[in-house]
């Protein structure tokens, strides 16, 4: 009686053994799987990672070629006999356009918007400074983007729109070009008879920026010389 028991307990040991061992085996696969998995997630995002940055580097050298080639155009520098400007604006901005795709760049979009607003396709340049405007939050860019966008304006012979940007300048905190919008500001009240807004104006220049370059014409507006 006592041999059956020792025998079933040693049986029972045996077998719990077994099964534990089973177990361990069971989980440590398991562990090796996770394991595995997570080299492999870790691997693939590495190489992608990597992979990303050549190629954005890539992109980047490309977009600053493409620049070039459109700025020397844009400037005549790269034709030997000259060329029409029309043409040079044209040409420059298919160079500039292709920069544009292959990465996205300020000074790239405003070339794009400077290049329609030369060829006289104001509407185009207004909707380029407007997307540098929506894209690019610097100051001096949005401050510049508003009076470009004023002056396109202008060209189309839309005084209100024109002012509307000119005042969004002077809104800005940290804007520049505040003493130019106030200028153009005041000319157009001038040019569409509002004199005494345009005096108003003129006012504001010389008093808020004393050290401006166009206090001198305000001074002479307000003498009616």
């Amino acid at each position: 009686m006592e041999i059956k028991k020792h025998s079933e307990k040693k049986f029972s040991t045996e077998k719990e053994i077994q099964e534990t061992f089973t177990n361990l085996r069971d989980r440590l696969k398991q562990r090796q799987k996770v394991l595995a998995l997570s080299l492999i997630t870790f691997f693939v995002v590495a190489a992608s990672i990597a992979g990303f940055l050549i190629y954005n580097k890539s992109l980047t050298h490309k977009a600053s070629q493409l620049e070039y080639e459109g700025y020397k155009i844009y400037s005549g520098q790269s034709q030997p006999i000259p060329d029409s400007p029309d043409n040079r604006y044209k040409n420059a901005l298919k160079k500039f356009n292709e920069s544009y795709n292959a990465k996205k760049n300020p000074r790239v979009l405003y070339y794009i918007a400077n290049c329609h607003y030369e060829m006289g396709d104001y509407d185009e340049a207004i909707k380029a400074f407007k997307e540098l405007v929506s894209r690019f939050s610097d100051p001096q860019i949005v401050s510049f983007s508003y009076y470009k966008t004023a002056m396109a304006y202008l060209r189309k012979n839309d005084t209100e729109n024109a002012i509307i940007n000119l005042k969004l300048i002077l809104n800005l905190k940290d804007g520049v070009f505040q003493d130019m919008a106030l200028i153009e500001t005041a000319k157009i009240f001038e040019s569409t008879g509002k004199v005494e807004e345009a005096k108003g104006i003129y006012r504001e220049l010389i008093e808020k920026h004393p050290q401006s370059v166009f206090v001198s014409e305000a001074k002479t507006k307000l003498e009616g010389k």
